[in-house]
Parts: structure tokens; sequence; C-alpha cells
């Protein structure tokens, strides 16, 4: 903490009475120095030090009655320095005048420090708001990982324990009553595909696993089974592999390519043929990729459209980076998050490249 934080801790720690005394104080030696420097040299500036003191770490009206004592000190030091008027009234003219002066310091140093209010009560509520808004999303995150365990290791096996017994059902009726095993085996796969889906929906849900290579095995699983459902090409590569050891990071990071899949318009109306999810960490940034080669698209349009680019903005300051979107060469669209590797938590990497 420097000396001047220090001054100023002390100093919005003190009583009004006691700062008032202080800046009493400091006017009264501020005269003292004004007398004995005489006529030819001029201290004026320096009433203002105990004036803004008192606007500063005090109140406006306390600022004006220390205005009122500078523009008195300032009197008795210009006439017991024996500055010469040809009439009294002008010396006492100086003093208003000097008094209006300091009124406007005062007002002046209140407008700073309104300014300054509001701009720390903004900086204060935007910082409030952005702590509000990660907590939201860490709550949901965690929301949905406890959701996608329950269904994994509650729902899944428990639909599995069901299909296992429909299956042995179905043997059953096959050697007694071959016309009822037919629908037996319709339950049992029934049964095998609802087993299968929600395990998927579990999977959504939680989709990073909180050892070191979970996102890059994540990202890996989002491009397989993008080139299932969607029907086109998409790849993963990592030059890597790159580690992160803070969960929370590597979903930001996996939903951010899980939105830009489709925000890009890659699989839906880009008419894109081939899709590369690409995470790579150099000495300096983490570095995540997804590109097409479709016909592109308008982010401005987008953006009007739907909330998808906003939530990547969000989640890419969430981890303190940026997120860029432009033309991919020779066609398409290329969506990029790149982080700071101080900001980007712990990770490793090394020089071998995989796909």
């Amino acid at each position: 903490m420097s000396k001047t934080e220090i001054i100023a801790r002390y100093l919005r720690g003190q009583s009004l009475v006691w700062l008032f005394i202080q800046a009493l104080a400091l006017t009264i030696a501020v005269g003292l120095i004004d007398y004995l420097t005489g006529k030819e040299l001029t201290v004026d500036p320096f009433y203002s030090i105990p004036i803004l003191l008192m606007v500063w770490f005090g109140n406006k009206n306390l600022a004006i009655l220390i205005s009122v004592f500078c523009a008195l000190a300032w009197w008795w030091a210009n006439w017991a320095g024996g500055h010469a008027y040809s009439s009294e009234w002008f010396r006492i003219w100086d003093a208003i005048v000097r008094l209006m002066v300091f009124c406007l310091v005062v007002f002046a140093g209140s407008m700073l420090k309104e300014q300054r209010d509001f701009f720390l009560a903004r900086l204060a509520l935007l910082e409030r708001s952005q702590k509000l808004e990660r907590e939201i999303i860490n709550i949901s995150e965690r929301e949905q990982e406890r959701i996608g365990r329950d269904l994994h290791d509650g729902v899944c096996q428990y639909l599995a324990a069901i299909g296992f017994t429909a299956a042995m059902l179905n043997r059953d009726l096959e050697r007694e009553l071959p016309v009822r095993a037919e629908k037996a085996a319709e339950i049992a796969y029934l049964i095998q595909d609802a087993a299968k889906r929600t395990r998927d929906l579990a999977r959504g849900l939680s989709p990073v696993d909180r050892d070191e290579g979970g996102l890059e095995s994540a990202l890996n699983e989002l491009a397989s089974s993008t080139s299932k459902l969607a029907g086109i090409s998409c790849s993963f590569i990592c030059i890597g592999p790159v580690r992160i050891r803070d969960n929370v990071r590597a979903v930001h990071l996996f939903r951010i390519a899980q939105e830009a899949l489709l925000i890009s318009n890659a699989t839906k109306h880009g008419q894109a043929k081939a899709v590369v999810v690409a995470l790579e960490a150099s000495d300096g940034a983490l570095s995540l990729r997804v590109s097409d080669d479709g016909i592109g698209f308008d982010p401005t349009c987008s953006e009007r459209k739907g909330m998808g680019l906003n939530i990547m903005r969000y989640r890419a300051r969430m981890l303190a980076g940026t997120l860029q979107i432009q033309s991919n060469s020779p066609a398409g669209t290329m969506v990029t998050c790149t982080i700071a590797r101080a900001a980007s938590g712990e990770l490793s990497s090394d020089s071998t490249g995989h796909e």
C-alpha cells in the first residue's frame, strides 16, 4: 500500500470534528507562511489545500466554513504584513474576491467528488453484477452436474436393471410362449434405448470430467457426436494435449465450443461440409477455435436473433479472455476464444498434435 493510500485511509477514518480541526490548523499554517513570505511571494493557491481536504473527506458546508477562515487568514496575513492600500475597503474587497475564489474551489471539488462517487458506485454495481452473474452460471453448472450425476448413477442404473430383467423375461418367453416373446423383446429394446438416451442426457449435463484431460476428451466426443447427428465431417484437433486443472474453466470452454457449433450455422444454415474444433496451448495463451467451410453468417444479425453470441462472449469474459468471430479462408466462419496463460489457470502442454 502506497503512502498516499495510507494517508487517504487515515483521513477517511477521522470524525468530522477532528477533520475540521486539522483543516483549520492547516489554514492557520498557510496564513502564517503567507505572513512570513511577505507581499513579494504569493501562497494563495495553497489555501486550496485545507478546503479540498474538507471537501474530499468531509462535507460541503464545513468546506465553505473553512473557505471563510482561509479568506480571514489571507486578510490577516495581508494586513499584518504591512501591505498598504489607499483605502482599507480595497483590502476588504480583495478578501471578498478571494473568498469567492475559495468558494469556487469548494464547488469544483464537490463536483469532482460527486463524479468520483458516481463512478465508484457504478464500478461497485458492475462488480456486484458480474459476481452475481458468475455465481448464477457456476450454480447452474453445478446443478447440471449434480442432475447429470444423479441420472447416470440413479436412473441409468435403474433402467439397466429393468432392461436386464426384460431380457431375461424375453428368453423365458421364447422357450414357453414364443408368440409373446416378440413383445418382451420390444420392451427390452425400448428400455435399453431409454437407458442410452438418459446416459447421453447425463453426459450433456456434465460434459467435462474432472481430470486434467477432461476438456480434450469432451471436445473429442462433441466432435464425434456432431458428425453422427448432423451428418457432416466434424473433427477435433488438439495441439497438446492441453490439461486444464480448473474444471469450471474447462466447462466454460466446452460450452463455448458447443454454442459455436450452433451459432456459426456450421450445421444448420451454413451449408458446411466440414467443421474443425481446435484446441491449442502456446507459451502465451490458450486458444479454442471452431471453423467451418460454409457460406458464413452476419454476427450482427445473429445477435438480434438470439443470445448465443452474448452467452459465448460472457463466458469468454469470465475466463478473462476474448472472443472473435471472423470469416474463414476461403469460405465459412471461424469462432476463436483466446485466453492468456496467466488467466487460464494451471495448464500444461507438449509439442505433439493429434486428431
